[in-house]
């Protein structure tokens, strides 16, 4: 049993190392690759609750490690905006989601559940400051 943890436990920090490494930084520059990259993680977060309620950890360790690289992704796209706030909660995100990954890798649901709320906490945070909602409800980068 501690074997198979220590197993996923050093591929899941593999996972993640690797994640980070390589992840597309510089080809998220326009409004329009952002919406993707939130989309990506508006999908993302979802597959972590569906997962979470479900009781399926390694799914949502998978899950929020691709969380993670998305929002490094986003830090490198608002720190080429000039944007430190936003860049910052990008990177609070990103550890949000990696200790939602840790705590799903330690089959620890309450662990998972309460790194998931300071998540979706920093997301309100930089939605309520960054993003607009357009006539046809859609979502934009508030114009500032």
């Amino acid at each position: 049993m501690r074997v198979a943890r220590f197993m996923t436990a050093a591929g899941l920090a593999w996972l993640m190392a690797i994640t980070m490494s390589v992840s597309p930084t510089a080809q998220t520059k326009t409004d329009e690759d952002f919406d993707k990259l939130m989309k990506g993680v508006g999908g993302t977060i979802g597959a972590i609750r569906k997962g979470a309620e479900g009781g399926m950890m390694d799914q949502v360790a998978t899950d929020a490690t691709k969380m993670a690289g998305l929002f490094k992704d986003a830090q490198a796209f608002w720190a080429g905006r000039n944007n430190t706030e936003a860049a910052d909660w990008s990177k609070a995100a990103m550890d949000h989601a990696t200790a939602v990954a840790t705590a799903a890798t330690a089959k620890d649901a309450a662990a998972v559940g309460a790194a998931t709320k300071q998540l979706m906490g920093t997301c309100a945070s930089c939605h309520g400051k960054y993003r607009d909602k357009a006539a046809d409800g859609t979502y934009m980068i508030k114009k500032m």
